[in-house]
């Protein structure tokens, strides 16, 4: 009996972090990254930028930090809440666990393999077939793509401006094509999907029956994930809100709501780790271009990606190695 159906994992199910990591793609990612950085270190003298931050109000930076990680229990219950019509009802402690290592796991490597490796997880330790995983997270990220693009449309009606012609604002349009790409796919999947299983060979039509059984087929459950999506992406905002107020700036809320929301479009793009390098240019750029100072943006930037980036390899990466559920 194969991996799949018996909800075993097998070798194929795998993610191997070290594999991965040597990987031509991951190298080339993290090399696109650093390039970008370096030119978004060059628009911005870095001594300004540590003194800045040295005067922060550092209670609001860890404050921001909180409501970062706080929004992992609240992601976690929702991706209980897409398991659950499939059968499956797990306590949101280790749906928090497998979520927080997957955000570990899309810091380290580009194109989003930490997803892959959320559903690994969840066979691995909860017996839940990969494929079936693979329906939830797909419904799951729509959700996200959907939400995140409504807000950066409603709140970057100005701001957009300022990136048209740029390559930010090229990203940008791409990431937003993805988006539409992946909401068509979605529709076409859920209504097509049956009509067109017959005609593969029984190993893969079963795949293709538990990826469908993990499609979000709940129209009474809509309104509740819209709200806790919504919440979710909205924790993102604040978060990058509360490092305003840390430096002084009174950029408003509607500000951190775009930049935060355009950041996690620049994200789909899979050219670097969780969007490195990509994130950190599009913020400076806004920031500087609506009369706060090159330093201070820089600054800025700097601290809210060591809450939204840099600590997740630190913290992630402790919990990768201590985790038994990893093994």
């Amino acid at each position: 009996m194969t991996g799949e159906i018996s909800g075993k994992p097998s070798d194929k199910d795998r993610v191997d972090l070290k594999r991965n990591i040597f990987s031509l793609r991951t190298l080339l990612g993290f090399v696109v990254a650093g390039m970008v950085i370096i030119v978004f270190l060059r628009n911005f003298e870095i001594g300004q930028a540590i003194e800045a931050i040295s005067s922060a109000k550092w209670y609001l930076i860890l404050a921001s930090a909180a409501v970062y990680y706080l929004s992992l229990p609240l992601r976690a219950s929702r991706w209980g809440l897409l398991l659950r019509p499939s059968g499956h009802d797990i306590a949101v402690e280790p749906l928090a666990h497998y979520y927080f290592l997957s955000w570990f796991i899309n810091a380290l490597l580009p194109a989003r393999i930490g997803d892959i490796y959320r559903a690994y997880l969840l066979k691995k330790n909860n017996g839940v077939p990969v494929s079936l995983s693979f329906g939830v997270l797909f419904s799951e990220r729509v959700f996200d793509l959907a939400v995140v693009s409504i807000f950066v449309v409603f709140s970057g009606a100005y701001f957009y401006t300022i990136l048209r012609g740029t390559s930010e604002g090229d990203y940008l349009v791409f990431g937003f094509m993805a988006v539409i790409m992946i909401l068509v796919f979605f529709v076409a999947m859920a209504i097509g999907l049956p009509r067109i299983q017959g005609f593969f060979p029984e190993k893969w039509s079963i795949r293709l029956e538990l990826f469908r059984s993990g499609l979000f087929r709940s129209p009474s459950r809509l309104p509740i994930m819209i709200i806790m999506t919504s919440i979710i992406w909205l924790t993102e905002a604040l978060r990058l809100y509360l490092v305003f107020l840390a430096f002084g700036i009174q950029a408003g809320f509607l500000m951190a709501v775009f930049i935060s929301q355009a950041s996690l479009i620049l994200m789909a793009v899979p050219l670097s780790p969780a969007g490195l390098g990509l994130v950190e240019l599009l913020m400076l750029k806004i920031l500087s271009s609506t009369g706060i100072l090159t330093d201070l943006a820089g600054a800025l930037t700097i601290v809210d990606r060591i809450i939204s980036y840099w600590s997740l390899l630190i913290f992630g990466g402790i919990c990768y190695l201590l985790s038994a559920r990893v093994r």
